[in-house]
């Protein structure tokens, strides 16, 4: 579809900074300026020569009709719409996500309202997963994040939806590459910003979850997602990725497309594109249920009532099973207690008060096991 942009408000939106740098990345070579009005360029596409001239000052009258003319300029060199142009034009420094949800029911690009809500979030864990990854690799990221990933997400911005079912643009926006010219570094050698890192990991890791979930349903076994946790697959992605898929839709599928900042180049084989059929999401969602059960949770505070006391006579430690809130459900948690401790216990079952302590969650068998547990106290609230 060929769409001219002629309102003078869109194309005056447009950053003459940014609109260098699209001109740098792609091709354009510089060849005057008239310091602080306009600069022109050209450059040479399909045997054609074209020269644009890029207004740099925004109190001039004309601004937005040189920007405009900018735009038709760009358009015609790379045979696409000016639509599409001025779309990548407002997001040169930012690396945008597209998370495509292909439903027959959704071709008119609405979504029900209570679902809109559910992908809103999951999104927002999407990122965080690889924010998470982007920083350490582990197979579960429970409720304590590190600062620079929380930090990292609410910079995040989210686009305006766009057709194709349901799509949702996801910005992020990333530190343009400046060149050192006396180190003569390409940049492939420069390390990328954490913001670029973040959406390199997750590109990487739903490259990776694709590849786990193909295999785990022809084995019917979980090593390819362990094996998958070093390239930054985690349970908090599968959660995210099957929050979005969305339920028992068993005609959607979910796609997930990368367009990288021309401001900030990345490798070519860097991934551009990621779908997931409705039949992998069921592998998917038992591989993170199963991640999230076999990963030990450090610093567990467990508070609940003690259901159940096991001493053998005359030994000098006990077991005391209490029920606490895990991952928003109640389990069944046995303590191994000394000779204190199961007292503590006896004494707070008696009075049907709670206990609390904190120590490292791990599974075992069908239970839990807290081990290396903390001073027991009754929680007489």
């Amino acid at each position: 579809m060929k769409i001219d942009i002629r309102d003078r408000e869109a194309v005056g939106a447009i950053q003459a900074v940014d609109a260098a740098l699209y001109l740098r990345a792609m091709a354009w070579e510089q060849k005057a300026t008239v310091a602080g009005k306009s600069s022109t360029w050209t450059t040479t596409a399909g045997g054609e020569e074209f020269e644009a001239l890029l207004p740099l000052n925004r109190g001039l009258a004309d601004y937005a009709l040189r920007m405009g003319d900018l735009l038709g300029v760009l358009a015609a060199a790379e045979k696409r719409s000016q639509w599409l142009v001025y779309r990548d034009l407002l997001t040169v420094t930012s690396d945008v996500i597209r998370i495509r949800i292909a439903d027959p029911e959704l071709m008119d690009g609405t979504l029900p309202i209570e679902e809109h809500a559910q992908i809103a979030q999951k999104v927002r864990d999407l990122m965080l997963a690889a924010a998470c990854a982007a920083t350490e690799h582990r197979a579960v990221w429970h409720k304590r994040k590190p600062a620079q990933a929380m930090d990292h997400v609410r910079r995040i911005r989210i686009g305006q939806s766009e057709r194709g079912s349901y799509v949702v643009t996801v910005i992020s926006r990333v530190t343009p590459l400046l060149h050192n010219a006396a180190e003569q570094m390409t940049f492939l050698e420069q390390e990328a910003p954490y913001e670029r890192r973040v959406t390199q990991t997750l590109a990487e890791s739903l490259r990776a979850l694709h590849r786990a979930a193909e295999e785990a349903a022809l084995t019917q076994q979980i090593a390819s997602f362990d094996r998958a946790v070093s390239e930054g697959v985690n349970a908090n992605l599968c959660d995210a990725v099957v929050g979005l898929w969305g339920g028992n839709e068993t005609q959607r599928s979910l796609g997930f497309s990368f367009s990288w900042s021309p401001a900030r180049p990345t490798s070519p084989e860097m991934p551009r594109s990621v779908s997931f059929s409705s039949d992998r999401i069921p592998v998917i969602q038992e591989a993170g249920r199963q991640m999230r059960e076999r990963e030990p949770l450090s610093e567990f505070e467990l508070r609940g009532p003690v259901v159940k006391l096991e001493r053998s006579e005359g030994a000098s430690t006990g077991k005391a099973t209490v029920v606490g809130l895990l991952e928003d459900r109640q389990a069944r948690v046995t303590l191994e207690l000394d000779d204190g401790q199961y007292h503590i216990a006896v004494r707070a079952h008696d009075q049907g008060h709670s206990v609390r302590t904190t120590g490292t969650l791990v599974r075992e068998g069908r239970g839990f096991l807290l081990k290396n547990a903390s001073t027991l106290s009754i929680d007489a609230e």
